[in-house]
């Protein structure tokens, strides 16, 4: 036996006149058969009337069942008693879970919410009852442009497959589990999605289960979500969920988030990428980044054996130059702060060694600047490893004039660059090094495109490599982790910056080819090898973008071990033949 709830208002009526449609769906779902009795109970579950006093109760039901009376269907939910439970009596809400879990005991006690099949074109109270572990449609409502089901009659298949078992329709869950049960998951025909250390797989619910039965995974967290609403959501620190705290999170990883989208949420999809957050369909079959434990192991890679120029990051300083551009209280791209951070790097930079070179670009009604440093190499027909960072800072609740220390985004990336810059200013390799701290960035990546824009087809074949820095203090997981993010253009560069963590760190890395949001994706666009080195994101910095990023909240020892990584593999790049 199961049973179905309906929603009555917008789903079965909409101005006291029945749906089209509605009561020979009724008759039809009522007419179902499982041997010799009914398939499916059904059932209403409504938000009416609160009373005042309790013993208002009874009258409110009344009205109610009169109202059934009027449409002419209340014959489908004898006894009323049992069949139909009101807001009125259990005293909130759709979608409290008391009113689901109310309306179920009194219909059929005996029944798992898993059996319950509810009805309404109320899409967040379809996700309310999924969460809880009911069935849930969406029916197209008035005035409403889509749905899981578009007109009433067209229930009725879906009733019949939920009543007979025989269901196609797809569930997903979210497992913990070894990275090997992608293949196990793709051998089940199931479709699956890899986020570290979690999988998402979606397909038949009896496929589903058996799969979870046999790989051992942790208990997993089931959704029972159509595979489509699924969406992956790419964020800077909780900015996403800030502004859509309504939108159900099925796994956060921090900077990636898998949601559940449902129909008609379509303008979530149009917020371009070079916003706070992208929201993009959860790719399939598809890794969105993995995880490499750390195994640190010296002379693990060809070329990596030789430490000095990791053992050159100096804590002390990078600590000192930290202090310093926070110490600029907000570096907004277009006011005097950020001017002054341009003008105390490039003299730092131009003590050891380098020649300078300032760029004003422009800002909306605003100009900014690049600050360029340039080391030349010594071989014959040279390329260059460029280094990058974006210097500016922002704070979204204050404005351009608020304090914005910019600790962790990107003080540390652009004290990273001078670090780097420190560290290399004595290294004889073959090629050009050139360090680059962009203005610009948290506007929409103005400095990056400006510099990639007016590149020369000769200038852009001679770069080998793009290593971008932004936030690598801010530690968000239980161990020191660094996401190396690019796309297939830089899985070379991934995997090398993969092994100089292994020989040099003590660092977790996490990889993807999902590239969003900072420096790196103008060179991308481009085709040039290039990759993001970020803190690891199994949780999310909530203190971006806001007076609360200060010195105090980084983690010097997480940016000392990025940017040894970083050191190396530049070293390497820079006198490879």
């Amino acid at each position: 036996m199961r049973l179905v709830l309906f929603d009555l208002g917008q789903t079965l009526e909409d101005g006291d006149v029945l749906l089209p449609g509605a009561r020979e769906t009724l008759e039809a779902i009522q007419a179902l058969r499982d041997g010799n009795g009914p398939a499916a109970l059904l059932g209403l579950v409504s938000d009416f009337d609160m009373p005042a006093e309790p013993s208002d109760v009874p009258e409110i039901q009344q009205r109610y069942y009169s109202l059934l009376d009027d449409f002419g269907i209340r014959s489908f939910f004898e006894p009323v008693a049992e069949r139909v439970t009101l807001s009125t009596e259990v005293g909130v809400f759709k979608p409290d879970e008391a009113v689901f879990r109310t309306a179920v005991a009194k219909a059929a006690p005996a029944l798992d919410l898993s059996d319950v099949l509810f009805v309404t074109e109320n899409r967040g109270h379809v996700l309310a009852a999924r969460r809880l572990g009911l069935a849930a449609v969406h029916v197209r409502g008035p005035g409403q442009t889509d749905g899981e089901v578009d007109r009433l009659p067209d229930l009725v298949p879906v009733v019949e497959a939920f009543v007979s078992g025989d269901s196609e329709r797809p569930e997903s869950v979210v497992v913990v589990v070894q990275s090997a049960a992608a293949e196990a998951a793709a051998a089940a025909g199931l479709t699956w999605t890899m986020l570290g250390d979690e999988l998402v797989v979606s397909g038949p619910p009896a496929r589903v289960q058996h799969f979870v039965a046999t790989t051992g995974a942790a208990p997993p967290r089931r959704w029972a979500v159509p595979p489509h609403h699924l969406h992956l959501v790419t964020q800077i620190g909780r900015l996403f969920q800030e502004e859509h705290p309504e939108v159900p999170v099925v796994v956060d990883k921090g900077r990636h988030l898998v949601v559940a989208l449902e129909p008609g949420a379509s303008e979530l999809l149009d917020r371009p990428d070079d916003g706070c957050h992208a929201v993009r369909p959860l790719p399939t079959d598809a890794v969105v980044f993995d995880q490499r434990p750390a195994t640190r192991r010296p002379g693990v890679a060809a070329g990596l054996d030789d430490r000095r120029w990791a053992e050159d990051i100096s804590r002390s300083d990078f600590e000192t130059d930290l202090a310093s551009l926070v110490g600029f209280r907000s570096r907004h791209s277009t006011g005097a702060g950020f001017l002054a951070a341009v003008e105390w790097a490039g003299t730092a930079l131009a003590e050891h060694g380098y020649a300078t070179e300032v760029r004003t670009l422009p800002v909306g009604a605003g100009t900014t600047r690049n600050l360029i440093a340039d080391r030349p190499g010594r071989g014959d027909e040279r390329g260059v490893v460029i280094v990058t960072a974006h210097l500016d800072s922002v704070n979204i609740r204050g404005g351009s004039a608020a304090d914005a220390p910019g600790a962790d985004d990107n003080a540390s990336g652009a004290a990273g660059v001078l670090a780097i810059g420190r560290a290399l200013a004595r290294h004889t390799g073959r090629h050009d090094l050139r360090l680059i701290l962009f203005g610009g960035e948290e506007q929409g990546l103005f400095g990056s495109r400006h510099y990639v824009a007016g590149l020369s087809a000769g200038e852009r074949d001679r770069i080998r490599a793009v290593v971008n820095m932004d936030m690598i203090a801010g530690r968000n997981t239980d161990t020191l982790t660094v996401l190396l993010e690019g796309a297939a253009v830089s899985q070379h560069v991934i995997d090398a910056l993969a092994a100089s963590a292994q020989a040099h760190t003590s660092l977790v890395v996490q990889t993807s080819l999902n590239p969003f949001n900072s420096d790196h994706v103008p060179f991308l666009d481009e085709g040039i090898p290039t990759v993001l080195t970020i803190e690891g994101a199994d949780g999310a910095n909530v203190r971006v973008h806001t007076e609360l990023d200060t010195r105090e909240s980084c983690d010097v020892d997480l940016a000392v071990e990025i940017l040894r990584m970083n050191v190396a593999f530049v070293a390497q790049a820079l006198d490879a033949a």
